[in-house]
């Protein structure tokens, strides 16, 4: 049973996929965009987090200490002390403190810091979400440029086949023909080198096709690539202009202008140490404790309850305690260390500003690039198809002059070579071509809107 769960895995793994079909399963299941989706969720915690920091928070506090002399429950006055008929000895002492309370902190001012730390912390969800999306394009790209390279070297092959096939058999008719005496060994010995090298060539390519179905399968995550279904290219004149692409609207210029803003961000942040914190707390809780010792008034004292224990010794006592307060600090010297970081903030503005400008000519000068490899890919493909028109005509020609004695099997085998080598650039060019109809799509973030 498990034998049969396994080859039907392995048989569903390695059927034919369409190129959509492998961008979707790509987009799916690729490590690389889950781990980007992580970050996007990360950077928007930490934007989360930093915003619930401009409302402060509430802590519950507990504590318990052990002193090796009596405390109050409460900070006293003298007047709190002697303000009573019985005066300290209704006042609980212990050595074992206990408290419990809640308490609110928030700051109010502290330069803008905090405001800041919002804004760069959105800044990056943004710019995260951004890198995100231009992963999502970069995949895209990848898959389509593998498999469009997989399916060239696969349609190679196949004429590589064909033509091996031809060497084989003239190969065969020169040992016919030697064994009559109408041929020479040195042209059966011509035509076996020229066959040799037609199998070498396919050796090297299906060596090469394996490598991409393997770097294509990496890519897809836990899919097994195997079989590529064939697509329609047609080839068209490149009519676009690129002085018609608008570069501050790509989410490549995006980014690194989120990213310049974000510095800027962080140079107003590092100037916040110039400026003084204001804070507000407040505190509600209450200490207590076992009395360490029994009260007894003296009966020395005029007091009305003099002779009697007012607390005994364990008795559990308690004191409410609350607090609010406002406070400030303001730093007047930290020899220079403020200074500093202003200072390498700034710089690290004008780098960032560098980074977006160059970002920027990037763009311009890849968009260009592509634009030419499309006019490069025409050009090509059309000249390889006309010398392959030409050659196979003349093939036909020579061969019939060959099987007349009237032309060496040297300049056969090299107009057939020629032939074949026209066909190999005319499919090459014609994927190169669609490569580079993918790359431009990749450039303007187009891909995924396909």
């Amino acid at each position: 049973m498990r034998y049969l769960l396994f080859v039907s895995f392995m048989f569903l793994s390695l059927q034919a996929m369409t190129l959509q079909e492998s961008v979707d399963y790509a987009l799916a299941n690729n490590n690389g965009l889950k781990q980007a989706d992580v970050s996007v969720e990360r950077s928007k915690s930490n934007r989360d987090a930093k915003q619930a920091q401009n409302f402060g928070r509430v802590d519950i506090l507990a504590s318990y200490d052990h002193y090796n002399l009596s405390r109050t429950l409460s900070p006293l006055t003298p007047m709190s002390i002697v303000g009573s008929p019985d005066g300290a000895y209704q006042i609980p002492t212990t050595q074992d403190l206990f408290s419990a309370g809640i308490a609110y902190n928030v700051i109010l001012f502290n330069g803008f810091a905090q405001q800041s730390a919002y804004k760069i912390s959105d800044l990056q969800y943004q710019n995260s979400a951004i890198r995100s999306k231009l992963g999502r394009e970069e995949l895209i790209y990848n898959v389509r440029n593998l498999y469009i390279s997989l399916l060239s070297l696969q349609e190679q092959l196949e004429a590589q086949q064909t033509y091996t096939q031809s060497e084989q058999q003239l190969v065969e008719k020169i040992q016919k023909e030697r064994e009559l005496g109408s041929k020479s060994k040195l042209d059966f010995l011509r035509a076996q080198n020229s066959l040799a090298s037609s199998k070498a060539k396919e050796e090297n390519i299906s060596a090469n096709i394996a490598i991409l179905k393997a770097s294509l399968s990496a890519i897809m995550g836990t899919k097994v690539f195997d079989k590529t279904e064939p697509i329609a290219i047609t080839i068209d004149d490149d009519e676009s202009s690129v002085d018609e692409v608008d570069v501050t609207s790509l989410n490549r210029y995006r980014a690194s202008e989120l990213n310049v803003k974000a510095i800027a961000r962080k140079r107003e942040q590092s100037k916040a140490g110039f400026y003084p914190v204001v804070d507000f707390g407040a505190y509600y809780g209450q200490n207590f404790g076992p009395n360490d010792t029994a009260n007894t008034v003296p009966t020395t004292s005029s007091a009305p309850t003099a002779g009697q224990t007012l607390i005994e010794e364990g008795d559990w006592n308690s004191e409410a305690i609350w607090q609010v307060g406002v406070h400030l600090k303001w730093n007047i010297l930290d020899f220079g260390a403020t200074s500093s970081k202003s200072e390498e903030s700034k710089l690290a503005y004008l780098q960032a500003k560098l980074e977006s400008d160059n970002v920027s000519i990037e763009l311009h000068k890849n968009i260009i690039t592509a634009h030419n490899k499309i006019k490069l890919a025409i050009a090509q493909f059309n000249s390889a198809a006309s010398q392959y028109e030409l050659l196979s005509e003349t093939q036909k020609i020579e061969q019939i002059r060959y099987d007349n004695d009237a032309l060496t099997l040297t300049d056969l085998l090299a107009t057939r070579a020629k032939k074949s080598l026209a066909y190999a650039q005319m499919i090459s060019a014609k994927y190169s071509y669609q490569q580079a109809k993918y790359y431009l799509d990749y450039l303007l973030e187009k891909g995924e809107n396909q």
